[in-house]
């Protein structure tokens, strides 16, 4: 009880000293507290972005795989899931959803599809990249795309079509329905209402016709490296349609047994890619498919989150190193002005670790006061940070939904939550909490506490390392 009544009176006798020990550990302390919340608050950011943006999976063939399990060294034939095991393997408590969608290339006597211009195909005057007409594969001039959930189509979402007249096919239309490009509606008189009719290029004496309920906008740049030269390969010539509609235009073609399900899986935010895998692996999917993931795509998206938060804790480790080295310096100061004082207290026989700890309190009690004024001065200013973060990542969020709303022609636009229940929707309009609470948790306080520890043993191990090297007499015989 002595040593800590002494340590607060000395503590009172050297003011301006101590006063300066304290500003420095508080400052300390305050940039200890805004490198903390700034952590917590880009890990809340990152965990916020892999929710919204899920793992997604896909199953892809490996022919080399395949070769090896026949036995051949032929080509094989590659075979595509079946819906039904689609569905079987999106049944998972892994995967928060799924969608899948169907290809097919299609020929119309109507209509003309948008042609390449002579500036477009004008890369390649070899007769190798401009193959003649008797060159040319035998396919349709359109590709048309049914979507088992159009709300996942990339280049809507991505903005690179918008719905300009019409409306969007939706996941629960089954109808024959056609969404085309504007240019394809221009060079054909084509408009909202109009029905075509299209036909499989091997047989052109069966005709299906689909109504047209949309019309998109197309500002992406005309694909000119087909050596091909198809019209199916522009983008102009694409059309949506909802998966139904592809499925029964397959199914009565006997030349479309080859179209491939392409199929997408999301997993939940916790869950474990292995774990997905080894329960398909278990449900039949074969060892002739890997299992692919946007893994790096979704941790570079994170990228610069991750590293404000990382240059957190760099700005700590630096505070904390070069507190260090000022307050070991006015420590050492302050040994060397008090040694007569070290003398007299061995002298009457008191025990080094003593008077070690007599110093170490002082400091101790010094650090104390500045952490609990640092971290209500940490708090106040770690709270516009944190803000200011999120009202960021706020406004970026609803740009983004805005402009995916936007780029479907809906505003009532919905698309599957990332919630187990399939039939659960997600409003795009979506009124986000624009303040986030930073407060002093246990946690953080703990945190803090080791701080002013660590910093407190750090400087007092020189304090430490002068008195036991001191000799009283010594001390006294200088004096």
């Amino acid at each position: 009880m002595y040593l800590i009544k002494n340590a607060y009176l000395n503590i009172t006798r050297k003011k301006g000293r101590n006063i300066l020990i304290g500003i420095i550990i508080a400052v300390i302390t305050v940039g200890a507290s805004i490198a903390l919340s700034i952590q917590k608050s880009g890990a809340a950011l990152v965990s916020s972005y892999k929710e919204k943006n899920p793992l997604e999976i896909s199953f892809n063939m490996n022919p080399e795989n395949f070769r090896k399990q026949e036995g051949s060294t032929e080509k094989p034939t590659i075979q595509s899931l079946t819906l039904e095991e689609i569905k079987k393997y999106g049944d998972s408590s892994y995967v928060s959803d799924y969608y899948y969608s169907i290809e097919a290339s299609m020929s119309a006597k109507d209509i003309e599809a948008v042609s390449y211009t002579e500036e477009d195909t004008e890369t390649d005057n070899t007769d190798q990249n401009r193959p003649d007409d008797n060159r040319k594969m035998e396919t349709g001039d359109f590709r048309i795309t049914g979507y088992s959930n159009p709300s996942y189509i990339t280049e809507f979402i991505e903005g690179t079509k918008k719905i300009k007249e019409g409306e969007m096919v939706t996941s629960d239309n089954t109808e024959s329905v056609l969404v085309i490009s504007e240019e394809l509606a221009e060079n054909n008189n084509l408009k909202v209402g109009d029905t075509i009719s299209l036909y499989n290029s091997t047989d052109e004496n069966t005709t299906y016709d689909f109504k047209i309920i949309g019309i998109y906008e197309d500002n992406s740049e005309v694909e000119t490296n087909s050596f091909m030269n198809m019209n199916a390969m522009n983008s102009r010539n694409q059309m949506y349609t909802n998966f139904t509609a592809v499925q029964n235009l397959l199914s009565s073609d006997s030349s479309s047994k080859g179209n491939r399900i392409e199929a997408k899986y999301y997993l939940n935010s916790n869950s474990d890619l292995s774990a997905f895998e080894k329960e398909v692996r278990n449900k039949g999917l074969s060892d002739t498919y890997t299992v692919t993931t946007n893994e790096e795509e979704v941790l570079a998206s994170v990228k610069p989150i991750q590293n404000v938060s990382q240059f957190s804790l760099t700005f700590l480790l630096i505070i904390l190193v070069v507190g260090a080295v000022i307050l070991g310096i006015i420590n050492l100061i302050n040994i060397r002005e008090r040694k007569y004082e070290i003398g007299v207290l061995r002298a009457i026989g008191m025990k080094k670790s003593k008077v070690a700890f007599a110093f170490v309190m002082e400091i101790f009690m010094v650090a104390l006061v500045s952490l609990v004024v640092g971290a209500a001065i940490g708090t106040g200013l770690s709270q516009p940070v944190t803000n200011a973060m999120l009202k960021n990542e706020i406004e970026n969020s609803q740009t983004q939904n805005n402009q995916i709303t936007e780029n479907f022609g809906n505003g009532n636009f919905q698309r599957p939550s990332m919630n187990r229940g399939r039939n659960a929707t997600q409003k795009t309009n979506v009124e986000y909490v624009d303040t986030l609470a930073v407060h002093m948790d246990i946690a953080t306080v703990t945190q803090l506490f080791l701080v002013s520890l660590l910093l407190t043993l750090t400087t007092s191990a020189i304090s430490i390392i002068f008195i036991s090297r001191y000799e009283p007499n010594k001390i006294l015989q200088d004096r």
